[in-house]
C-alpha cells in the first residue's frame, strides 16, 4: 500500500497529515521547518510502515517547501510538488468545515493521492536563483534608499549634517558594490552552455539569462509551452459566465514574480532592437493596447523563444522575413 504524507507549509513549521490509498487520514501533527527535524519525522514514519511505500506531497510555497523537498530527496523518498493553483481549485470544489492547518495538510495529501504535481528532483541551479533574487531585492532597496535620501535633503536642506550625508552616501555605495558582487557570483553559478545560448536572444544579457536559469532550473520539467507560460504567470485570466469563457485581459500573475520581472526587462529591450519582437509590439500598439500590455505580449513570445533555444541547444536567429538584428 502507498501512504501519502501531505504538508501544509509555513515559514517556521509544517503541519502534516498521513492518508492511505482510500484518502482516510491515519494521523497528523506538526514539525519545525528545518532539515534535521523533517528528516527525523520522515524516518520515523517510514519506519512505522516498513512494507509500504511513502510519498510526500507539498505545495510550492516560495522557498519554504524546499527544506522538506530536499530532505525527502536526500532520503530517497518521492516528493510531489504541485502548483498552488491546485489548492485553490480543490478548495472551490470541496465543501469543508472550519479551515485549519490540519485540514489543509489532509487536502494536500489527497491531492498527491490523485497523482497531481511533479516528482521533485534536486534543483541544479539553486544558488543561481538565490543570487538573482537577492540582486533584484538589493536593487529595489537601493532605489528606495536613494529616494529616501533625496527626500531627507529636500526636507532638511542645509540642516542635514555633512556627517549624515557622508554616511548615507556610503550606504548607497555599499549597496551598489554588494549588488555588483552578487551579479558576478550569479553569473559564475550559471556558467555553462545554457547560459551562453540564452544570451544569443535579443534583450537577454548575463543578469536576465542567469535569472531565467535560476527560476526555470530545468526546461524539461515543463512538458508544454502552456505549462511554462502558466508557471511564469503570463497567461491571461479566464472569466466564466454560464457556458461562455472569456479572457479578462489581465495576467494571472501566479508563479514566479522574479521570472516575470526578468522577462519584462528582456522584452522591453527586444521590442526595440529585434525585428520579430518589434513587429509584434507595433501590431499590439496599433490595436490600441497599452505599452505594458503590448510588452507583456512580447514577453510571452520571448519566453517561447527561450524554451525553443534551451531545448534545441541552438543559438537564436531572427526568423526568415524579419531581416537581421544588430
Amino acid at each position: 500500500m502507498t501512504y501519502f504524507l501531505g504538508f501544509d507549509v509555513a515559514k517556521s513549521k509544517l503541519d502534516y497529515s498521513l492518508v492511505n490509498e482510500q484518502g482516510v487520514e491515519q494521523f497528523f501533527g506538526k514539525v519545525t521547518n528545518n532539515e534535521v527535524d523533517i528528516a527525523g519525522l520522515l524516518l520515523t514514519v517510514a519506519g512505522n510502515y516498513p512494507d509500504d511505500m511513502l510519498q510526500c506531497v507539498v505545495e510550492s510555497t516560495s522557498t519554504y517547501h524546499l527544506a522538506l523537498a530536499d530532505t525527502s530527496f536526500a532520503l530517497g523518498l518521492p516528493c510531489r510538488v504541485y502548483n498552488p493553483i491546485l489548492t485553490k481549485q480543490q478548495i472551490k470544489a470541496t465543501i469543508r468545515g472550519k479551515k485549519t492547518d490540519r485540514t489543509d495538510a489532509t487536502m494536500v495529501a489527497r491531492i498527491g493521492l490523485r497523482g497531481d504535481g511533479r516528482l521533485y528532483t534536486a534543483e541544479p541551479y539553486t544558488m543561481t536563483k538565490y543570487y538573482a533574487r537577492s540582486a533584484h531585492k538589493l536593487g529595489a532597496l537601493g532605489g528606495l534608499f536613494k529616494n529616501h535620501h533625496n527626500h531627507m535633503i529636500g526636507l532638511l536642506g542645509a540642516s542635514l549634517s555633512s556627517e549624515a550625508q557622508i554616511r548615507m552616501q556610503a550606504v548607497q555605495e555599499a549597496i551598489t558594490v554588494a549588488r555588483k558582487q552578487l551579479y558576478r557570483d550569479m553569473a559564475a553559478s550559471a556558467e555553462g552552455e545554457v547560459f551562453r545560448l540564452l544570451q544569443t536572444i535579443t534583450g537577454v544579457g548575463p543578469y536576465v539569462a542567469a535569472s531565467l536559469i535560476g527560476e526555470i532550473q530545468d526546461i524539461r520539467r515543463f512538458d508544454s509551452a502552456k505549462a511554462l507560460t502558466a508557471y511564469t504567470g503570463l497567461d491571461p485570466k479566464i472569466r466564466q459566465s454560464g457556458k461562455a469563457l472569456n479572457s479578462t485581459g489581465r495576467l494571472t500573475k501566479r508563479g514566479s514574480t522574479h521570472l516575470r520581472h526578468s522577462l519584462f526587462i528582456a522584452a522591453s529591450v527586444a521590442r526595440r532592437y529585434d525585428p520579430q519582437f518589434k513587429a509584434l509590439y507595433d501590431k499590439k500598439r496599433a490595436e490600441g493596447k497599452s505599452y505594458k500590455v503590448a510588452t507583456c505580449v512580447v514577453a510571452r513570445k520571448l519566453l517561447m523563444v527561450v524554451r525553443s533555444v534551451w531545448l534545441s541547444g541552438k543559438d537564436y536567429a531572427v526568423p526568415m522575413g524579419f531581416g537581421q538584428h544588430g
